[in-house]
């Protein structure tokens, strides 16, 4: 029983998008084309004597042709070498001073695929052109195809400077923190779509699976970066089964160790097991294709980074502190999924699976910054304001509760090489941080601070 077909097709499309050989071939194939296609209509449809055409035409030489389009095509070779040099120093300067995980976000760059694409299709294009010139007693010279050859060039080292604008702005920190959380809030909107309700409480920890469930081992070692819940379901209703996910996206699954358990077991088969493990797609790396605990944890890593002695920079921490307070606020007011799902006709259990919760995307944001910034007040304050920010966002107990756990350890675990006089904003911040954890949603009044 293979896959959806809508998960192959999401798989797929995913792999081609966050590569550099789908977009840049297919622009290549296009300009290919474009040179092939004004060739053979020029062959075909010979110029009028006395024609606008053929007054071009006239005066045009195949030597001067050949050594034009033999520029284009080399320089064009030159620039390609140019642009992989940009962007491979624009990935080690990324890899080293941020995260070696916000590497994907560069690769996938629709700009450096295009660039790619432009060059190698104009060096494409001038060769197809420069093939088709024939000197001699049967002269023949493309006149329309080699203008779009040097119209085509021109169009390349215009996209080129872009290219250098586009780069340099985009290893800026700031604009890599705002890219990355840009695509968590929106893997977040279709995710968890639904806002949360004023009475309604979070749901609690999924079920365990029963004793003697039947165990679905992992068919590789690697990320889980998809998984098709529906097709689950419709394994566990068409086999009367109740399916417990042992691993959530973005998780790690070890070869032979247990994806996920089925009960009751005498009715899990081969062929269910096999059905079962299609459902998951397994990579070498994390994605952002379900997994929003990606971009917390490459904005957490980037935080990580600059607080360290190697990098010491506390402003790139705060931005990135303030974007997980962003990200956090969003998913506050947001209903998280059900663990359970259950068939809509009889009720019964289907699928019992590992969802994004609040209390774990807080977890994963602050506790390591908290830990690793204890030394540094500019980080503390900072994480101080942002769970400000959250608990102002939220009206749940439940998750009032939690930030009001991570002020405490805020507090607890603060060095204490700090004077006295150094700790007041902080115990101001704090003080009204517990305030409005205590007072729940009537206390809407925002905490002013500089920092």
């Amino acid at each position: 029983m293979p896959a959806s077909f809508a998960f192959s097709i999401r798989q797929i499309l995913h792999d081609l998008r966050t590569g550099m050989l789908f977009r840049p071939g297919l622009i290549t194939a296009a300009y290919g084309a474009l040179g092939f296609a004004a060739v053979t209509l020029e062959r075909r449809f010979p110029p009028s004597p006395g024609g606008l055409r053929h007054a071009w035409m006239a005066g045009a030489d195949p030597a001067a042709t050949q050594v034009v389009l033999g520029t284009i095509a080399g320089s064009m070779m030159t620039i390609i070498s140019i642009v992989y040099s940009l962007l491979v120093m624009a990935l080690s300067l990324a890899s080293m001073q941020f995260s070696p995980r916000i590497l994907s976000s560069f690769i996938s760059d629709r700009v450096s695929q295009t660039t790619l694409g432009v060059f190698v299709g104009t060096f494409t294009y001038a060769l197809v052109v420069l093939r088709a010139v024939t000197p001699g007693p049967d002269i023949f010279v493309p006149a329309v195809a080699v203008s779009g050859g040097i119209a085509l060039a021109l169009f390349a080292l215009a996209w080129l400077l872009y290219f250098i604008h586009h780069i340099a702005r985009g290893i800026h920190v700031n604009r890599i923190a705002d890219r990355i959380a840009k695509e968590t809030l929106e893997l977040l909107d279709h995710e968890v779509p639904e806002p949360l309700p004023p009475n309604e409480t979070p749901h609690g920890k999924p079920a365990p699976p029963p004793a003697g469930a039947a165990v679905v081992p992992a068919p590789g070692s690697g990320y889980i970066q998809l998984v098709d819940i529906d097709y689950l379901s419709q394994i566990a209703l068409s086999n009367k089964i109740t399916i417990y996910m042992r691993r959530a996206v973005g998780e790690f699954a070890v070869e032979g160790n247990a994806l996920l358990y089925a009960a009751p077991a005498d009715r899990v088969s081969e062929a269910v097991r096999a059905a079962c493990a299609d459902a998951f797609d397994i990579g070498d790396v994390r994605t952002m294709q379900q997994d929003a605990e990606f971009g917390v944890r490459q904005i957490v890593d980037m935080a990580l980074k600059a607080i360290s002695p190697a990098v010491n920079d506390p402003s790139t921490a705060a931005t990135c502190i303030d974007h997980l307070g962003s990200i956090l606020c969003r998913l506050a007011r947001r209903r998280c999924p059900d663990s359970e799902v259950r068939d809509p006709a009889t009720g019964n259990l289907l699928l019992v699976r590992r969802v994004i919760s609040f209390q774990r995307i807080l977890d994963l944001a602050f506790n390591q910054i908290r830990q690793y910034g204890r030394s540094d007040m500019a980080v503390t304050l900072r994480v101080a304001r942002a769970l400000g920010e959250v608990a102002e966002a939220t009206h749940q107990r439940p998750h009032l509760a939690r930030v009001l756990h991570h002020a405490d350890l805020l507090e607890a675990g603060l060095s204490r090489d700090f004077a006295a006089a150094d700790r007041v904003e902080l115990a101001a911040r704090l003080s009204a941080l517990r305030e409005k954890c205590r007072r729940g949603p009537e206390a809407d009044e925002p905490v002013v601070a500089s920092n």
